[in-house]
């Protein structure tokens, strides 16, 4: 927290106790700076991770629908429809969370019980409607960690902007105005001592002078 250079008493215990505050603020300093290059690090982890999750779940996707149009031009559209309508159309995730950093990370699970799977009729599925199926679960349980990795990736960068504008406020407020507020009483107890020391030696002087005077 900044302070007032003006509104602190310029006195030696205060010089003293701003002393250790600064010291102290410097080490929190150090501590953020610390966990600022952690999480800079995290941060290029996590992008790689939802680079490469975004890559696969896209190449999956790809290969599903490739498939799934050539079970409809195999069956037709009304019978790759006859099979998909029974299907349940939502599934269920188990949303939890970690800690790190200090922070409250999401974790995703996809509850693969709810993965229904959808029953052919005897004689008239092609391989690729099974392949397809077979691609887009696949491909859900990428999304799921997909969307965890993009959590995760939004929680990094926000701890990030927290912890560089508490950098910047030291840097720019608080280690300031600590330091101004320390100059202000070493300048003004400096001023004193010499004043003091003017003082004692214009008071020796009259003290010799009197006593030439008696003698």
């Amino acid at each position: 927290m900044a302070i007032d250079p003006r509104a602190i008493l310029p006195t030696k215990i205060n010089l003293i106790n701003l002393r250790r505050s600064y010291g102290t603020i410097r080490r929190i300093r150090r501590v953020l700076e610390d966990k600022r290059e952690v999480l800079l690090l995290n941060i290029r982890l996590a992008i790689d991770e939802f680079t490469r999750l975004q890559s696969s779940v896209r190449e999956k996707l790809k290969k599903a629908y490739d498939a799934y149009f050539l079970a409809v031009a195999q069956i037709g559209y009304m019978g790759v429809r006859s099979i998909e309508l029974p299907i349940p159309k939502t599934v269920s995730l188990h949303v939890g969370e970690r800690a790190a950093f200090g922070i409250k990370i999401p974790v995703l699970t996809l509850d693969r019980s709810t993965l229904q799977e959808p029953e052919y009729p005897p004689g008239t599925t092609p391989y690729s409607l099974g392949l397809a199926v077979s691609l887009l679960k696949e491909a859900l349980e990428e999304i799921v960690k997909l969307a965890e990795a993009e959590a995760t990736l939004r929680r990094l960068l926000e701890e990030l902007r927290r912890t560089q504008k508490l950098i910047n406020a030291i840097d720019y407020i608080i280690i300031p105005s600590y330091a101004s507020a320390i100059k202000r009483i070493r300048m003004f107890l400096d001023e004193r001592m010499r004043e003091d020391f003017i003082r004692l030696k214009v008071m020796k002087k009259k003290l010799i002078a009197r006593g030439a005077a008696r003698g």
